[in-house]
């Protein structure tokens, strides 16, 4: 075979299967044709019994010349049994050697009928050439044995007629075998150069199925594979039952995003071996696009055994990968349906185990979710806020709510603008349910355009009421920052409202940032220049956030809530890091999702300058953010201060 290394083992055997069907059907079309090929001999070697073997064959004969007798009998002994075996029996090694035989065997009672005058380099060498085309030269072997033992038989006992030829040689029929030899050789040599092509075309033929069936990047098969094999294995009989996974890497378009998609592929290649380990010859791992793999497993018992192959899958992600001398860490979540339970086509079984897996996602990621009437019901919600979400804007469902932020000593800075959407049947929408959707609608971009003005007039208002200097911060999409004309259009809206910008931070997660860093920083550059601030929000949660800390113009970074629900000695020393790192280099520091005291006092230790979570204060309405300024601010911030002055005695 030309293979070549890079082959897999899969393409190797594939290749060998075309080969062989492609013989097959080479051998049961030579069969049909050697069949009607010895029944049209059959009827002409009985012609030609009846009228020339009397003319040339000296001798008495009462009755029908004995020729006539051998070329009808001829036809029941061998022609007719082999001529229902080549068609009963196609393709099988002993029906064309027994083909070969009886060809082989009627020429030479036809050379034999005519009295030689059809001779041996013409009859048996046409008889080879037609038994050439079954490309094997073991049927060439049985059909030239049989010519010499016949040669043979007649050069011993009857030289006077090799064939017809009258000689008194007793090995004239030497010269007859080296002929047929002679003739051998060259078919042999065709049928090998016959056969290499075949091979060849059978190896490309598998190299162009591997291409279409599995993913170039990673290997493994993809879509259309993956729905081959499901429909092989559903076709069969007691197939009983099986598992659909839908997996979906956490955070892969962040990496890829971050780091480069050279990376990128490189994770998803390094990514791939590990969840084929887990699912093992059980079952098939196929990527259908981007981040998402789909695992397919027979026999599996349950629902339980499902979720802990699942389990398993996750735990394969948890050695971090090294890429190019990076470590990247990578979770995944993944959706469950089980067949036939939850559906009898891979599409329906893939769709559905897709809507579990994004209720995987919504419950806070790197877990595994089952398909069930809940998902259903949940995902009948997203349709429904899908549907509304464009015209709840114009209905005043949207809604801004305020957190405070707190400083070290205790005392209330700004606030952050948060939108909240109250809808009319099912109340009050987390933004993690509506504001994707508001991405890919692109409905964020006025959105995002009313709460930065809503929030804008809303902090002028404190001020004029005598609050203090109060500020506010508010989230920018990747869709509004992506905007060529942004940061004019922030400078519009706070010359409308005519707010302060040094009263102004916008918040941006590092994902926003990198997506175009020439963008990024120009944009940023020209909102600084104007006096706004700017913060890198869900700060930690990236693979290279320190490097942009130089590389992009900023005020403050907001630890991501996630450091303190981590381990206290290891999540202590990343905090400590980070805060240093950025009191290097002129940054501020806020701690996002306090909730306990234990958790302020160790930030608080920590030198974090800024504090925000339920320990202060839940997201408020605008009128409750204005009476907590005005009557509970000190209240609220009590239990701050008192342990700052507990620190500072301590000291």
């Amino acid at each position: 075979m030309n293979f070549i290394s890079s082959d897999p083992v899969s393409v190797r055997k594939r290749a060998e299967e075309y080969f062989e069907a492609a013989l097959s059907e080479r051998a049961a079309l030579v069969d049909r044709m050697m069949a009607w090929l010895l029944g049209a001999e059959w009827l002409g070697m009985m012609g030609a019994a009846l009228i020339i073997s009397p003319r040339v064959w000296n001798g008495t004969h009462s009755g029908v010349h004995p020729h006539v007798w051998a070329a009808i009998l001829a036809g029941p002994a061998f022609i007719l049994p082999v001529i229902v075996i080549a068609l009963l029996c196609p393709a099988r090694q002993l029906t064309r050697h027994a083909i070969a035989a009886a060809q082989i065997l009627v020429s030479i009672l036809l050379i034999d009928c005519t009295g030689g005058r059809i001779e041996t380099h013409f009859h048996i060498f046409g008889s080879l050439a037609f038994l050439a085309f079954y490309q094997d030269w073991r049927v060439l072997a049985t059909a030239s044995a049989i010519t010499a033992a016949d040669h043979f038989a007649r050069g011993v006992w009857w030289p006077q007629s090799v064939y017809g030829v009258i000689t008194v040689s007793p090995w004239r029929w030497v010269e007859h075998a080296w002929w047929v030899l002679f003739e051998d050789f060259f078919l042999v040599a065709g049928a090998r150069n016959s056969l290499r092509d075949m091979r060849t075309a059978a190896i490309s033929k598998a190299r162009l199925y591997d291409g279409a069936s599995h993913d170039v990047l990673t290997g493994l098969p993809n879509r259309r594979l993956l729905q081959e094999k499901f429909g092989e294995w559903a076709g069969a009989a007691g197939n009983g039952s099986a598992a659909l996974l839908f997996i979906d890497l956490d955070g892969f378009k962040h990496a890829n995003d971050t780091l480069g998609h050279t990376i990128g592929d490189k994770l998803l290649a390094l990514t791939a071996p590990r969840f084929a380990g887990v699912v093992g010859p059980a079952g098939i791992v196929a990527r259908i696009g981007g981040d998402e793999f789909v695992a397919l497993v027979r026999h599996v018992s349950g629902m339980a055994e499902a979720k802990s192959l699942g389990e398993r899958l996750l735990g394969s992600l948890a050695t971090p990968f090294r890429v190019d001398g990076n470590q990247l860490l990578l979770t995944a979540s993944i959706g469950i349906s089980l067949y036939p339970e939850h559906g009898n086509t891979l599409a329906v079984l893939q769709e559905r185990a897709d809507r579990a897996m994004y209720v995987a996602k919504a419950q806070g990621r790197n877990r595994c979710v089952a398909f069930s009437t809940e998902v259903a019901r949940r995902e009948e919600f997203v349709l429904e806020i899908s549907r509304d979400l464009p015209t709840a804007f114009e209905r005043g469902e949207f809604h801004v709510h305020y957190q405070p932020l707190i400083r070290r000593d205790g005392q209330l800075t700004g606030f952050e603008a948060l939108l909240r959407w109250r809808h009319r049947v099912h109340g009050t929408v987390g933004p993690a349910e509506f504001i994707q959707l508001a991405e890919k609608s692109g409905l964020i971009i006025s959105l995002g355009e009313w709460v930065l003005e809503e929030a804008c007039r809303e902090c002028l208002t404190w001020q004029i009421s005598g609050q203090g200097p109060v500020s506010v911060a508010v989230n920018v999409s990747v869709v509004q920052f992506d905007e060529p004309d942004y940061p004019d259009r922030v400078f519009a809206t706070l010359a409308r409202c005519g707010l302060d910008p040094r009263q102004l931070t916008l918040e941006l997660t590092e994902g926003v940032l990198v997506r175009d860093i020439g963008r990024a920083r120009a944009h940023l550059t020209r909102l600084r220049l104007a006096g706004i601030r700017i913060a890198l929000d869900d700060f930690g949660t990236g693979y290279s956030s320190l490097s942009y800390l130089t590389d992009l113009p900023a005020d403050v970074i907001k630890l991501d809530r996630t450091f303190l629900n981590r381990a206290a000695p290891e999540s202590s020393m990343i905090i400590e890091s980070i805060v240093n790192l950025a009191h290097r280099l002129g940054l501020q520091v806020v701690a996002e999702g306090v909730e306990t005291q234990t958790q302020l006092e160790g930030l608080l230790n920590l030198q974090c300058d800024q504090f925000q979570g339920f320990y202060f204060s839940k997201p408020v309405s605008a009128d409750a953010a204005t009476e907590f300024l005005g009557l509970r601010a000190e209240e609220t911030a009590a239990g701050g201060r008192q342990i700052v002055e507990e620190l500072s005695s301590s000291n």
